[in-house]
């Protein structure tokens, strides 16, 4: 437990820690920027499979494997990036982070009940403490309506689909083969995108080293940091850590003199940590073998297997 909330803690700041560098490519085309920055990710991760992965040849994907890769890649890696940026052109930042901020309640609910059992109340009580923490520590801003809106719930729904189409593929691939795979499925997606926008240009200087720190470590290292947490403590767990994105980014942003956290920040903090803290989900009920009759397709093994003991580790 306290290994895998380390892990999505750690990978949470290092996403969260990426907005400090992001305004060197508010001018760069969006798909471009992307595919440069999943492109090195995937290179990098492919080379870490070589060395630490599991030996023997890799495993055979099924089409319903595939079918989640391409998910998670173009909806939950590229959508949300697309839809986030753009969401930005239309309203207040601060809007988008308190909308995409309540995907911890939204996985809490959504969760047990694909897997036909009753939502945890602890869980919904964690992500209700958490979204409000982001909410305070980003501040709520104007409200925003028109395409602001509705790209930030697609931002929302990116999420929400990153932390639940990718826990069952950890298990069988491993963190880094799904990194690896994922990563690799976002180029030619971005590509495309680049091809339908006719919008790319060589980056600056200033703008790849951005890319660099993007793909290196707040894409390559998180989400292996990402999805090991989703094996070792589910998604429903992991996703309320998604919380600390905004609180790492006004603390980079502070440290770099970009920003000055006030206190609303401060009360968003201490509501994210009050969430964090939560006692672990209750035994979902009704939930049954991977496999067996009524099992969720999407999510059932994205809920960890006894929530009345410590879950062990690998």
């Amino acid at each position: 437990m306290i290994r895998g909330s380390a892990f999505a803690a750690l990978s949470m700041t290092l996403a969260g820690s990426s907005v400090a560098v992001l305004g060197t490519l508010r001018d760069h085309p969006v798909f471009a920027g992307q595919a440069l920055r999943f492109g090195l990710a995937a290179v990098l991760l492919h080379l870490l499979v070589r060395r630490f992965g599991p030996p023997g040849p890799a495993p055979r994907l099924t089409p319903a494997q595939w079918l989640r890769v391409l998910v998670l890649a173009g909806f939950g890696m590229v959508g949300f990036n697309v839809a986030a940026t753009a969401a930005g052109h239309h309203t207040d930042p601060a809007f988008v982070g308190v909308v995409v901020g309540t995907a911890p309640l939204v996985v809490g609910v959504l969760t047990p009940l694909l897997a036909r059992a009753r939502p945890s109340g602890r869980v919904v009580v964690a992500g209700l403490l958490v979204a409000a923490g982001v909410a305070a520590a980003h501040g709520l801003g104007a409200p925003a309506g028109g395409p602001g809106l509705a790209l930030a719930v697609v931002a929302l729904a990116a999420e929400v689909v990153f932390a639940l189409v990718a826990a069952p593929l950890v298990a069988p691939l491993g963190a880094l083969r799904v990194s690896a795979y994922a990563c690799t499925a976002a180029v030619p997606l971005c590509l495309a995108g680049v091809v339908a926008t006719r919008a790319y240009v060589l980056p600056t200087p200033g703008e790849l080293a951005a890319v660099v720190w993007l793909g290196a470590v707040a894409t390559a290292v998180a989400y292996v940091l990402w999805f090991t947490a989703l094996d070792l403590i589910g998604a429903e767990r992991a996703v309320l850590f998604s919380g600390l994105v905004p609180l790492s980014a006004v603390a980079t942003t502070a440290v770099l003199g970009t920003g000055a956290p006030g206190a609303g920040h401060l009360v968003g903090a201490v509501a994210v940590v009050a969430g964090l803290v939560e006692r672990r989900p209750a035994r979902l009920r009704g939930r049954v073998a991977p496999g067996g009759e009524g099992e969720a397709p999407w999510v059932s093994d994205s809920v960890p297997p006894s929530s009345t003991a410590p879950i062990s580790t690998p």
